[in-house]
């Protein structure tokens, strides 16, 4: 594999460079630039197989760099100083991302990822655009979600609810449309705005924007919009009264 790396920090493209060579030799860096322009002509000269992009850099953005190169056929690892909030953008968006100041088993796993990815030869879409989008918004608006033919790509409004399932987790749309991912639900909990889900049992987090009605007999139970019954634990009944008496619909 060869790869570029782009960072206006000199003792970030050192260290990366640095981490490259100890661990994971077989990458060949091809190129160090500093700036969004150096960064794009590095990527059109040498077509490398993975970048290390900085999303903040002093002449302009990683998303102007990958906005000026019309093959993005190259795997893409993010680096960032961003606060928790974007950190859950990037999530929300599954992209690859380091948080500087970088760790180095963080980054160890990132170019695991990759090179897997690779290995079992995933055409991975890095749809950018949604990670823009939701990180210039207040609150995320679209989650992407692998599959096995790829992404899907779903809008917040549009999720009822999420249900635990093993070592899965059911995500239930609007149309009666059902999706199955294999990750666990207390992933998604870390990813979605807290003002507007809420887990009402372990194994259940709702879209408040979709609950009917609550039901105080057989121990209590929720009723989404779409007729699903909801479990509530019976310590969370009478906070959630509370957050649904002050909870405005938008």
């Amino acid at each position: 594999m060869n790869a570029v790396i782009i960072d206006d920090e000199k003792k970030t493209r050192d260290f990366i460079e640095s981490i490259i060579k100890k661990f994971f030799p077989e990458i060949k860096i091809l190129e160090k630039a500093s700036s969004v322009k150096e960064g794009i002509t590095a990527i059109s000269i040498y077509s490398p197989d993975i970048v290390f992009l900085d999303i903040e850099m002093q002449d302009g953005t990683g998303f102007n760099v990958l906005e000026a190169i019309t093959e993005r056929n190259f795997e893409l690892v993010f680096i960032t100083a961003y606060n928790q909030y974007a950190i859950k953008a990037f999530k929300y968006s599954a992209i690859d991302y380091l948080v500087k100041p970088i760790d180095i088993d963080d980054f160890i796993c990132s170019i695991k990822r990759v090179k897997s990815k690779r290995n079992k030869v995933i055409n991975q879409l890095i749809n950018f655009q949604v990670l823009k989008e939701n990180i210039e918004k207040k609150s995320p608006t679209k989650l992407v979600i692998p599959s096995s033919k790829g992404f899907e790509y779903i809008k917040l409004k549009d999720i009822i609810r999420f249900e635990a399932d093993g070592r899965y987790t059911n995500i239930y749309l609007i149309n009666n449309k059902k999706i199955t991912v294999s990750k666990m639900l207390k992933e998604f909990i870390d990813y979605v705005d807290e003002k507007y889900f809420y887990r009402t049992h372990k194994s259940h987090l709702i879209n408040l924007h979709f609950v009917k009605m609550y039901v105080k007999t057989e121990g209590g139970h929720i009723i989404m919009k779409d007729e699903s019954q909801v479990a509530i634990a019976r310590e969370k009944k009478a906070e959630f009264l509370k957050i649904m008496e002050n909870f405005n619909l938008i």
